[in-house]
């Protein structure tokens, strides 16, 4: 019942009881507000370990690079991966391409899991590998970044995949003019 009311009915003389309900009422309800508002902890930002990338396919248009990253979700709401994308460089910081992929992978509240992709990567610079007419492998780094989606968080992590390509790897990935 509401103060209104029983003034109402009691003229201005509210018995005491009703006040005192109504108080407690009212301690009830900011005490509940305040516990929900402490309850909403500020998202952490997941951690992202690079695992590897590896030459899957080699076209005249491109390269593909199944890229595995480890996600590990310091939060309470599980984290869907959205994409993963990047810039594959190779000696002396030359630009191959740039590729990107949309992985389904669900990182589970308070744990981790390994995203999965398949980055296609558009050759731009197709005379950077002229190198692998005079050498057997060549340095490449993959600078990438995975975006991650939940309750109350979307963010973007980089990473960076370093290794070494060879001809050999590209040859059998279909690349026969090198």
């Amino acid at each position: 019942m509401s103060l209104r009311f029983l003034s109402s009915l009691f003229g201005s003389r509210a018995p005491q009881s009703a006040n005192r309900a109504a108080s407690a009422s009212r301690t009830v309800v900011i005490l509940a507000l305040v516990l929900d508002l402490c309850a909403c902890s500020t998202p952490q930002p997941p951690t992202v370990t690079p695992h590897v990338a590896r030459v899957a396919a080699v076209s005249l248009k491109g390269l593909d690079l199944d890229v595995e990253v480890q996600v590990n979700n310091p939060n309470s709401f599980p984290l869907a991966a959205e994409a993963v994308s990047g810039t594959l460089f190779i000696a002396g910081g030359r630009k191959l391409g740039h590729g990107s992929s949309r992985p389904s992978a669900d990182i589970p509240a308070g744990g981790s899991s390994m995203v999965q992709s398949r980055v296609h990567v558009d050759w731009e610079d197709l005379a950077a590998l002229a190198p692998f007419m005079t050498a057997e492998t060549l340095p490449y780094d993959f600078r990438g970044d995975v975006t991650l989606g939940g309750k109350s968080i979307h963010v973007t992590v980089p990473f960076t995949l370093s290794g070494q390509l060879t001809r050999t790897q590209l040859l059998q990935a279909g690349l026969r003019g090198l």
